[in-house]
């Protein structure tokens, strides 16, 4: 009987024994990062470093994800830029001190991004577009100095800004009946200067993002866009709207000195859905289209999907069920915040100095535009505890608060007009409204 007992107890032993070289022999890939130079990038920005940070991108990717980190330096691409692959984070030692800078001389057939997945128009589409991230570092075009291109009207080619390239551009989506139905994608700590977008977030299944601390500026267009607009070509698909781009928070994000191409780009454009913006700041955005009311292809027209009442705008919400909280819109040549889509909360925010004379041209004029316009149709909205301001005497919005006619089911109380001649006007509204402004009561 001992030595039952001790044949079994021997046996035990070695079998406890050899699990964790079981358990060590099924275990996933170890985490990976790369080191983009010594993969054979060039920090110094002599040598094109393309196709050493995709290779680099490519071999984390492929041992299961990781990251790819670039060094202090600066970093020049071009075309077919950067593309960024499911589970694979690029980061950078410091938005101060790593750059990217794009070659765009040669130019791009499709609107694309120096950092991108997916093109504008065409999304890539498989499972693995999962958790992509960029963070600690600086995208730029032209050249790696620490200052702007110097051309106020850009031309392709010329002065680096190139039409159809943006800072980054994430569209992707995860195929039929996906397991996870959110990319989870994060980008923070981004510095973004003279591109043609700076950061565009679109598609069905690059949700659950985390957008953070992240300054863009100088775009020929739009500063930031989240999801579709309905003149995206993908925006409809067998028949059926597909915005995108849903149940995103973007945290920190400053943008200034947007649709400087003169077009109807906002700072921010938000088609999606579920988005919220918290200490988000847009300003000195630009506009030249005029803003003459009742006359068409102006900033008060909202025909044609409302896309001219965006220009130069601070923030565009299209979608429905978005939320603005301690935003700031600020000296913007269009609306401070347009509100077009329904069930929305702007609470907290400051929209101040809209149509500001030093951002608008060509046909645009001061004093032309609201610090919050809330178009027609527009329902189901919560505004609270907002501020309409003139941050000068003299130099104020057009209107604090506009309120186009059918606007219904609003609700709101505290908000406030400072030095505007002209508080609130509100046209022929639906039913179910009661929103304070100053000491009165629109309903």
């Amino acid at each position: 009987m001992r030595y039952l007992v001790e044949v079994i107890e021997a046996e035990q032993a070695h079998g406890l024994a050899a699990q964790p070289q079981s358990v060590q022999a099924s275990a996933a890939p170890a985490h990976r990062t790369v080191n983009v130079v010594e993969a054979g990038a060039d920090p110094t920005g002599a040598a094109d470093s393309t196709a050493a940070i995709n290779q680099a991108i490519r071999r984390v990717h492929e041992a299961g994800g990781g990251t790819v980190h670039l060094p202090a330096g600066s970093y020049r691409v071009s075309a077919p830029f950067i593309e960024l692959l499911g589970g694979v984070h690029l980061q950078g030692a410091g938005r101060e001190s790593t750059v990217i800078f794009a070659d765009t001389s040669a130019g791009s057939e499709q609107k694309t991004a120096i950092i991108h997945a997916g093109t504008w128009f065409t999304p890539r589409i498989g499972g693995d577009n999962l958790l992509m991230g960029v963070s600690d570092l600086w995208i730029k075009s032209s050249h790696p100095r620490p200052s702007h291109v110097s051309s106020a009207i850009p031309s392709a080619g010329k002065d680096g800004m190139h039409p159809n390239i943006g800072g980054i551009l994430l569209h992707t989506e995860l195929g039929d009946n996906p397991h996870e139905p959110d990319g989870a994608h994060r980008i923070e700590n981004v510095l973004i200067w003279d591109v043609a977008f700076g950061m565009a977030v679109l598609g069905l299944d690059d949700q659950g993002c985390q957008l953070r601390n992240i300054r863009v500026r100088r775009t020929l267009g739009p500063g930031v866009v989240i999801g579709k607009s309905p003149d995206h070509l993908a925006s409809v698909t067998a028949g059926r709207r597909e915005i995108g781009a849903a149940d995103n928070i973007l945290d920190a994000v400053d943008v200034s000195g947007s649709n400087i191409a003169g077009g109807t780009s906002a700072g921010f454009e938000i088609y999606a859905t579920n988005t919220t913006l918290t200490s988000c700041k847009s300003w000195y955005n630009r506009r030249s289209i005029h803003g003459i009311d009742g006359k068409p292809a102006g900033i008060w027209d909202t025909a044609s999907n409302h896309k001219f009442t965006a220009a130069g705008a601070g923030f565009f919400i299209r979608g429905g069920r978005n939320m603005l909280a301690s935003c700031t819109a600020q000296e913007n040549g269009g609306h401070g915040v347009v509100i077009v889509g329904h069930s929305s909360q702007v609470t907290g925010c400051r929209s101040a100095s809209s149509s500001w004379h030093d951002c608008v041209s060509g046909e645009a004029k001061p004093a032309e535009a609201a610090d919050y316009f809330i178009t027609n149709w527009a329902h189901h909205l919560i505004l609270s505890n907002n501020i309409a301001q003139a941050e000068y005497k003299g130099r104020s919005a057009r209107t604090g608060f506009a309120i186009e006619k059918w606007s219904h089911d609003m609700q709101g109380r505290s908000n406030l007009t400072v030095d505007i001649p002209t508080p609130h006007t509100a046209k022929s509204l639906g039913a179910f409204n009661r929103v304070e402004i100053n000491h009165e009561t629109l309903n």
